[in-house]
């Protein structure tokens, strides 16, 4: 596996392009869609799909771009659906970002799963600071959205945040054995051994061992 990051936007969202053997695809093309297209371009990368690990603006602001020029699919979480269409909930018209409600989509089926898996992608379902958040799991590495940043985690005063939601999704990453690159969808990369036992949001005391 071969990752790139790109951080763009105004709010610095982490959007993340992944070779993998048989397809290569993009994690939250939240803005600077032409900047993503001159990054594939120069390395001769023909994406085959976005998934998303949640539809906040500032993750999904590329998508309908890239959608358009490469005709390749969007996926995301079934439990999403109202984010990436509602200005509310997607937050684009409480931060000016022109009431971003995207028209193309595919909500993630039983067939998408089984397809996702023959590739090696694993969707673990994380929702908490959003209805629908999803982490990916790809061989040693999670990409997270915004679950889990380095030292902290996603906010959920947002639309549709859940912070009970939020503390069993941590749990359920926490719980996981094995350690991990951990792909955040803002700041620096960190992994899971690093954040159990730094990360005060992941402590005993507060969501439980």
């Amino acid at each position: 596996m071969k990752i790139y990051k790109l951080t763009l936007g105004r709010l610095a969202a982490n959007c993340y392009i992944v070779r993998l053997k048989n397809i290569s695809f993009i994690v939250d093309p939240g803005a600077e869609a032409s900047v993503i297209e001159r990054f594939l371009g120069s390395n001769s990368i023909k994406p085959d799909m976005i998934i998303n690990t949640h539809g906040h603006f500032d993750h999904i602001g590329a998508v309908e771009e890239i959608v358009k020029n490469y005709g390749i699919p969007f996926y995301i979480d079934p439990d999403e659906e109202e984010t990436v269409t509602d200005p509310l909930k997607n937050g684009s018209s409480f931060f000016g970002e022109n009431n971003l409600s995207l028209k193309t989509y595919n909500l993630i089926n039983g067939d998408d799963i089984e397809y996702f898996n023959e590739n090696g992608i694993y969707i673990i379902k994380t929702p908490g600071h959003s209805p629908g958040s999803i982490t990916l799991k790809i061989e040693n590495t999670l990409f997270t959205g915004d679950l889990i940043f380095k030292g902290s985690i996603g906010r959920t005063d947002l639309v549709g945040g859940d912070i009970q939601q939020m503390k069993k999704s941590l749990l359920k990453i926490k719980r996981i054995d094995k350690n991990f690159i951990i792909n955040p969808g803002h700041g620096p990369e960190t992994d899971l051994k690093y954040e159990k036992e730094n990360n005060y949001y992941l402590r005993d005391s507060i969501i439980g061992s």
